[in-house]
């Protein structure tokens, strides 16, 4: 069957003078795979890792190239905007909320008309022009896409301040100045497309598979994009016309609100995760690697990439718990690395600390439960070793998502700090109820994402799937 490489009408246009469907033109090579994603979310970059390890193994003759989003940017520019992301999420998660929950196509409508933007968007615009750029000039200067540096300050003078900002005085200037940036990087974009010569391209997050989007319908290019999405909920923005294929966490999604008219099929593969989640250790071959007492309740604590305030939901929990043992992560958080190496060599020997794993498996299969955030992939993961997920803190948005289909399971729940402990301890109390949401979980659980996924990328790539308005799981 042939694939249908988007929905352009018209023969299929050329990009540097090649034609974009290249894998005709090379008979007897291998598949040329591309995979986008956003370096800022762990989660993201995690997924890409468990996909390109599955197209090793499947097509060892494929030739796997990697691209994220951001060094399309200058890395000075790409450093200053994902730290302001960053302290927008951890400092004003109210704010990020009500932007991801802005109604549907709120972000496209900004971007396609002249509309004057709602007061969610506003607020952010303020944070921009505070905050400015932070960067080392000179440094960045010298690395790719220096013209950013002129255009970024620029960008953050066009923004009206409040003072000066009337009824439709945002609109304009802000609408030229994003619909021009978008251009820049869908001109960049383009370029490593003719470069590369992908005969397929996958993308674990939404702004580049959005970018990727308006590349293919701006150009007629005749190119098979599949959109692989590594949260338990649909964000409009991931709704694209130049997107064939959905790969999504759950058949519960199939019936997300997908616009049918413009998008390609939903297929529930499951979330992308590394090789070692097909067969993980047992509970008590995992407990004997990491030294952990076989007879004694395990929980393990999660902070996500960031390590995001695991320091002290394990030192509560340690607290409170007196007869548990407890595993920490501590992600790219060396501060809290180093507080808690510091107690469990000093004052505590059931705590275990931890930076980063390849072997996330074992840690899980070692845990009765889990607590941390309620990231993607973190729920993934705890699912495909059956593990229920107590989610300490939320950064709401995407993650709102998740705690709902937890919730909605009963193999996970979200709790304040105050009832933390208390939560933890009744559920590591009740053996059946746990056992119960343990054996929940793993039936949700799915292992073999990546490798579905890779399937569907590589027969997409040789022509072999026929991509059509459709949805069922797979």
């Amino acid at each position: 069957m042939k694939c249908m490489h988007g929905r352009i009408d018209g023969p299929p246009r050329t990009i540097g003078g090649q034609e974009s469907n290249r894998h005709a033109a090379r008979r007897g090579c291998g598949p040329r795979v591309l995979l986008l994603t956003s370096g800022l979310g762990c989660g993201h970059v995690r997924a890409l890792d468990a996909l390109a390890a599955a197209l090793a193994e499947r097509a060892p003759e494929a030739t796997v190239r990697r691209l994220d989003f951001w060094s399309l940017m200058n890395p000075g520019i790409a450093a200053s905007v994902q730290q302001m992301y960053l302290e927008l999420v951890q400092g004003s998660p109210d704010l990020y909320d009500r932007l991801h929950r802005l109604d549907q196509r709120t972000w496209r409508r900004i971007l396609e008309n002249d509309v004057e933007p709602p007061p969610e968007v506003r607020e952010l615009a303020e944070r921009i022009l505070a905050n400015g750029f932070g960067g080392d000039l000179f440094g960045s200067a010298l690395g790719p896409y220096p013209t950013d540096l002129v255009f970024y300050p620029t960008a953050c003078a066009t923004l009206p301040s409040t003072e000066r900002r009337g009824l439709g005085s945002f609109a304009l200037p802000r609408l030229a100045m994003l619909k021009w940036a978008w251009t820049r990087l869908q001109g960049r974009l383009e370029r490593q497309l003719d470069a590369f010569g992908p005969d397929v391209v996958v993308s674990t997050q939404m702004v580049p598979a959005a970018l990727l989007s308006a590349v293919k319908l701006d150009r007629g290019l005749a190119l098979p994009s599949i959109g692989v999405l590594t949260d338990f909920g649909v964000h409009d923005y991931w709704v694209q016309p130049g997107t064939d294929l959905y790969c999504v966490p759950d058949a519960s999604m199939i019936d997300a609100p997908f616009d049918s008219a413009r998008t390609g099929s939903v297929i529930a593969t499951g979330i992308p995760l590394m090789p070692g989640f097909a067969h993980p250790p047992s509970p008590a071959e995992s407990r004997a690697m990491l030294g952990l007492d076989p007879g004694c309740p395990v929980v393990l604590v999660l902070g996500g990439g960031l390590g995001l305030g695991v320091d002290g939901i394990a030192s509560r929990l340690l607290d409170a718990l007196p007869g548990v043992q407890l595993v920490a992560m501590t992600g790219q958080n060396a501060a809290a690395r180093t507080a808690m190496a510091r107690r469990a060599t000093r004052q505590d020997p059931r705590l275990v600390v931890c930076d980063w794993t390849e072997r996330m498996e074992a840690y899980l299969s070692a845990a009765d439960l889990v607590v941390g955030k309620a990231g993607g992939l973190t729920v993934g993961e705890a699912l495909a070793c059956g593990r229920p997920l107590v989610v300490a803190k939320s950064l709401r948005g995407q993650e709102g998502f998740n705690v709902d289909f937890l919730e909605r399971h009963d193999v996970g729940r979200l709790v304040d700090e105050a009832t933390l402990a208390g939560q933890v301890a009744a559920w590591l109390s009740d053996p059946d109820a746990l056992a119960r949401r343990q054996a929940r979980a793993l039936e949700l659980g799915r292992c073999d994402g990546a490798d579905r996924v890779a399937r569907l990328a590589l027969e997409c790539a040789a022509g072999r799937t026929t991509l059509t308005t459709g949805w069922g799981e797979w």
